[in-house]
C-alpha cells in the first residue's frame, strides 16, 4: 500500500526513554519495515538490548548520541548513520545538553510497534523525560 504521512500526523508515544512518532507502521508496510522519528532528551536513551529478528538503523538528524554497537562505542553526530545487525547488543544515549532527533527503522517490522505501545504508559518515566525536555528547551 502506498501512503503519505504529513508532518505531525503519526502516532506519538512517550517512552521508553524518548518521544517517538510513527512514520510507517507494520500495517502500512505489510510488515516489511517500521519507521519512526525519535526525540531523545539529554541523558535519555534505551538500555542495552538485542533484536533477534530485526535489523535496526539510526540516522542522526540533529544533535549527537553515544552509540554502543557490541563492544564498540561511537560518538554519532548529525548526518551519521548506524546499522545494527540482527543479534548485536546495542544502545544509544544522549550525553549532550540538547535534545537529539533521529530516524529509526526496523526491518522487518516485527513486533517493535507493539513493544513501544506496551511500554509507553509508564507515568513516572514519561514525567521524568518531559521534565528533561522542558529543561533542555529553557
Amino acid at each position: 500500500m502506498s501512503f503519505f504521512r504529513a508532518t505531525d500526523t503519526g502516532t506519538i508515544l512517550l517512552g521508553p526513554g524518548d518521544v517517538y512518532t510513527f512514520l510507517a507502521t507494520q500495517a502500512e508496510t505489510d510488515g516489511a519495515y517500521f519507521v519512526m522519528s525519535g526525540m531523545v532528551p539529554p541523558d535519555a536513551g534505551p538500555p542495552p538490548h538485542i533484536h533477534h529478528n530485526q535489523v535496526e538503523t539510526f540516522y542522526i538528524v540533529e544533535g549527537q548520541l553515544g552509540i554502543m554497537l557490541g563492544d564498540e562505542v561511537y560518538e554519532a553526530k548529525a548526518g551519521d548513520f548506524v546499522h545494527v545487525s540482527i543479534g548485536t547488543p546495542h544502545r544509544f544515549i544522549n550525553r549532550s545538553q540538547t535534545p537529539a532527533k533521529i530516524i529509526v527503522t526496523f526491518v522487518p517490522a516485527g513486533d517493535i510497534e507493539h513493544f513501544l505501545e506496551r511500554h509507553s504508559n509508564r507515568q513516572r518515566t514519561v514525567m521524568l523525560h518531559l521534565r528533561r525536555f522542558q529543561q533542555a528547551l529553557n
